[in-house]
């Protein structure tokens, strides 16, 4: 298995560098003789980046999260500065810190708390099989600057033969448009299958573009890169989309009111998962996110990790984006890809399709 495009194109890692590999302990599926599990994978990884005298650490957890929580504290001290997990003790915050339920006043005291410190690592990769890219845990370090980050939920092994070859400066360029223009926009149009149209507004809001490329302190991407994406103004979700399969994208829709999913149709294998989550979190709800594909080699399969990135799809989040730019903290945010949508943008300088039924029109 070949990690010469993440460590040096996606990662950029050096070798005075200090890498943290991250990963929980869910089999890869599927997954090889060799490599069997995520814990195989991140050693395979280390053994790579050690042969090119980056010093790597690599750290597990129990498997089985939902998307979006957080990892346990261990996790957090093996990354994070020394003395952390002390300063959270001795302030009450480890609680509510790891249930993500922290007041604004107390994320900035852990915020100044960081700033000007020295984390255990220069660059942080996380392999899991749920994502804790919308996390405290990812957001504190890369807003206060002090590593770039990579996660990887859902990774699977032919990721690095097929979608993690994609012409990453292309990739990159395409991002950037899309950011650009979700930024611009007041207002989205998104319209799919069977007639269904969702719109949101977008005011105030600022896209970020999800490159690929990560090289430079601060900076959070999502491996295999390809997408620009913004948080939707909560609240303001009105219609229907359709969330089907490539073969059938009609076939499953939400309906949303009020920026919440009020309604689930055509009896997704899904729903169950979702009813579930809602009763324990009514706020994940929410309509967190708008995103577009950007990478040439993304396929439909059953990593949402890659669906999410397809060249010309869109795709929505339920649940949490506090992380990038919204106001929702829930320990949830899932992603549903739209296939072969149309995507409008409006603003005080016109009407724009970003994407239309299924090809994307910048970058």
């Amino acid at each position: 298995m070949d990690f010469h495009s993440l460590l040096d194109a996606n990662l950029a890692c050096q070798p005075d560098e200090r890498l943290a590999i991250v990963t929980d302990d869910a089999p890869l599926n599927p997954g090889t003789d060799e490599v069997p599990t995520r814990v195989a994978l991140a050693e395979a990884i280390a053994t790579a980046a050690r042969e090119r005298g980056i010093e790597v650490t690599v750290v597990t957890y129990p498997g089985g999260q939902e998307s979006g929580a957080e990892p346990p504290l261990h996790v957090f001290e093996a990354v994070y500065p020394t003395g952390f997990a002390d300063f959270l003790r001795a302030n009450q915050l480890e609680k509510p810190l790891l249930e993500k339920r922290l007041t604004t006043e107390q994320l900035a005291q852990i915020e100044t708390n960081l700033v000007g410190t020295r984390a255990a690592c220069d660059v942080l990769l996380v392999l899991s099989a749920s994502s804790i890219s919308h996390t405290n845990f990812r957001g504190l370090l890369t807003r206060t600057k002090l590593i770039r980050a990579a996660t990887m939920p859902g990774v699977e092994l032919d990721m690095f033969e097929g979608v993690m070859t994609a012409d990453w400066p292309l990739v990159e360029r395409r991002s950037l448009a899309v950011a650009k223009g979700l930024t611009a926009a007041d207002t989205a149009i998104v319209r799919s299958a069977g007639g269904r149209e969702l719109r949101f507004s977008l005011a105030g809001r600022e896209a970020l573009a999800d490159t690929g490329i990560i090289n430079q302190v601060g900076q959070f991407g999502n491996l295999p890169g390809g997408e620009g994406f913004i948080a939707p103004v909560e609240g303001t979700a009105e219609g229907e989309l359709s969330v089907g399969p490539p073969e059938d994208p009609g076939r499953w829709w939400f309906r949303f009111a009020g920026g919440q999913l009020v309604e689930v149709q055509g009896d997704p294998p899904f729903a169950a998962t979702l009813d579930a989550v809602f009763a324990e979190h009514p706020s994940a709800r929410n309509l967190a996110e708008l995103g577009v594909g950007t990478n040439e080699r993304a396929k439909p399969c059953d990593s949402i990790l890659e669906s999410e990135k397809i060249l010309g799809t869109v795709h929505l989040a339920m649940g949490d984006n506090a992380s990038f730019g919204g106001n929702v903290s829930v320990p949830y945010h899932q992603d549903f890809i739209v296939y072969g949508p149309t995507l409008v943008l409006e603003s005080a300088s016109g009407e724009t399709k970003l994407v239309d039924e299924g090809t994307l029109t910048v970058g």
